[in-house]
């Protein structure tokens, strides 16, 4: 399963929209969308294409940043001090 909720988040944090403008941007309600952004409900392509316009991305960004939030592998590599 994709962890778009965190995706979703993301976007609406970064337009700094609450969750009810979301919500009544694609016609559900708050509580509906907090259990998107919580990944506890499913939904259909029509609201996330709704979702997707009103960032104006496409679906296709939400599934591609979903799936590589979720099995992104973060490499920390220790750089030597020279002094």
């Amino acid at each position: 399963m994709l962890d778009i909720g965190i995706t979703l988040r993301r976007y609406r944090d970064k337009y700094h929209y609450t969750q009810q403008y979301v919500a009544d941007v694609i016609g559900i309600s708050r509580v509906a969308y907090r259990k998107w952004e919580n990944n506890e409900v499913d939904f259909s392509i029509s609201q996330l294409d709704k979702i997707a316009e009103l960032y104006n991305i496409s679906i296709h960004d939400i599934i591609i940043q979903s799936d590589f939030t979720k099995n992104k592998i973060i490499s920390f590599k220790q750089k030597e001090v020279v002094s």
